[in-house]
């Protein structure tokens, strides 16, 4: 004989003396109330529940179960009921307890958060002056403003592979998981070295969020005689990931600690006059590569213990993805023109080496869209999920060129050598040996793909 025991206000023990039964069959044959939407069949949540006691004594999740919880991310004590056998004594909570219980339930989108906790670095990011501009400009370009900004400051963070929270009046709430969770947490240096290189990402995206803003700043200087700054405050822990909302408005968002002291940073730029503050807890991990120029000993609010923030200025060494970027940054700036430059070397390649002539329909492509390619390569190196879609792209376009994958590799030297005329004060054998093995390992993926 096992027993359930329901937590509720009062306790519900409920006997069962067939070894195997459901967690939703005792409570049924007890006329315990405990939902069941689709007839008991997993093409619902409704019947699940929270282990308290006794996790041990049920039995492990079928495929369909375990299909629900990995898009869920539910914990190893959410079960399902109606799924989940019974060998020996347990207790445990309904979830679903009512009507609102339920219509929250019901509202989930299938690729819905009902709550996890994860490690994420937490970025918080606020518009220095912002209220002066509103106090001085039209409603509508206050909104076109603000809209530009979060457009220019959220690619950074997106092409990271950061993702956007929410925006927050004129700020920014943004976080960075670990990627491949599963495989780094099996032992202490794998998940080590992941926190490390989620942060790196995180370090990244703010310091391009940075010269992003001075781009942004030029076109704001010369439409609205206005600029702009930006306070970042950057921290690192374990939070908690869901849903939250309405039922008819729910939104995944970051919960905790974690995210409090991350806004707390960002407000501290304000006093200490920095303008990028990371924690004790991420300088711990990473700050041997960074260049810092102020250490904060501060007690945050909330706090009851003192805390180390440092301002940083960039990496101590240099950083492959950002100096490529900051690279083609100033080739742009020296040369708006510099693809068509570009496209003229290709065209002598296809006819001096491949012996044919373009046609119409291989010129097709304009500079506008072939930059716009290139550039949204260099952007999204730091994120490769989103990177395989434009190295793809860029494939197509040089193929309707007349240039198959296989003369893909003799491309590279011709678009470091346009690249190079347009650097000229900048460019050393460091610089050229990072685009070189950048471009090959682009080309060699878009020759797979």
């Amino acid at each position: 004989m096992s027993i359930v025991t329901f937590e509720d206000k009062e306790n519900f023990p409920l006997e069962t003396n067939k070894p195997g039964a459901t967690i939703l069959e005792t409570a049924l044959k007890h006329e315990y109330p405990l939902y069941h939407l689709c007839g008991g069949n997993a093409k619902c949540t409704t019947c699940r529940v929270f282990v308290t006691d006794g996790l041990q004594f049920l039995s492990s999740r079928n495929d369909r179960e375990q299909t629900l919880a990995d898009r869920k991310g539910w914990p190893s004590e959410i079960r399902l009921a109606c799924q989940t056998e019974v060998f020996g004594d347990i207790s445990l909570r309904r979830i679903i307890k009512d009507n609102k219980d339920l219509k929250t339930v019901t509202s989930e989108s299938k690729s819905s958060k009902t709550g996890e906790e994860c490690y994420a670095v937490i970025l918080f990011l606020d518009i220095k002056g912002f209220t002066s501009f509103t106090e001085s400009s039209l409603p509508y370009d206050v909104v076109f403003v603000l809209n530009r900004f979060f457009q220019e400051m959220s690619e950074p963070i997106l092409n990271n592979g950061g993702e956007i929270d929410k925006f927050i009046g004129d700020g920014i709430l943004a976080f960075f998981q670990l990627k491949n969770k599963d495989e780094v947490t099996k032992n202490e240096e794998s998940l080590e070295k992941a926190k490390q290189e989620t942060i790196r990402s995180a370090i990244r995206a703010c310091l391009r969020m940075f010269d992003q803003l001075k781009k942004f700043n030029l076109e704001m200087k010369d439409r609205f005689n206005f600029t702009f700054d930006i306070r970042i405050g950057l921290h690192a822990g374990n939070v908690i990931y869901g849903d939250i909302g309405h039922s008819e408005y729910k939104s995944q968002t970051v919960l905790g600690d974690t995210v409090n002291v991350a806004s707390r940073l960002e407000a501290l730029n304000k006093k200490t006059n920095t303008n990028f503050l990371i924690s004790d807890e991420i300088y711990n991990l990473i700050g041997e590569n960074l260049s810092v120029d102020k250490k904060v000993i501060t007690r945050l609010r909330g706090k009851s213990e003192k805390m180390a923030a440092y301002s940083v200025l960039g990496f101590k060494s240099s950083d492959p993805i950002l100096r490529i970027q900051k690279s083609f940054d100033h080739v742009l700036e020296n040369n708006p023109h510099w693809i068509e430059n570009y496209i003229d070397k290709l065209k002598s390649f296809v006819e001096e080496n491949l012996d044919k002539k373009l046609g119409e329909t291989e010129n097709s492509i304009t500079p506008h869209e072939f930059l716009n390619a290139i550039e949204s390569i260099i952007e999204r190196l730091g994120n490769p999920i989103s990177l395989k879609k434009e190295v793809s792209k860029l494939g197509k376009i040089y193929e309707s060129l007349g240039i198959s994958k296989k003369e893909f590799p003799k491309l590279v030297p011709i678009l470091i050598s346009s690249i190079r005329e347009n650097l000229p004060s900048q460019w050393n054998a460091d610089l050229e040996s990072i685009w070189n093995q950048v471009l090959m390992d682009l080309t060699i993926e878009t020759i797979e793909s």
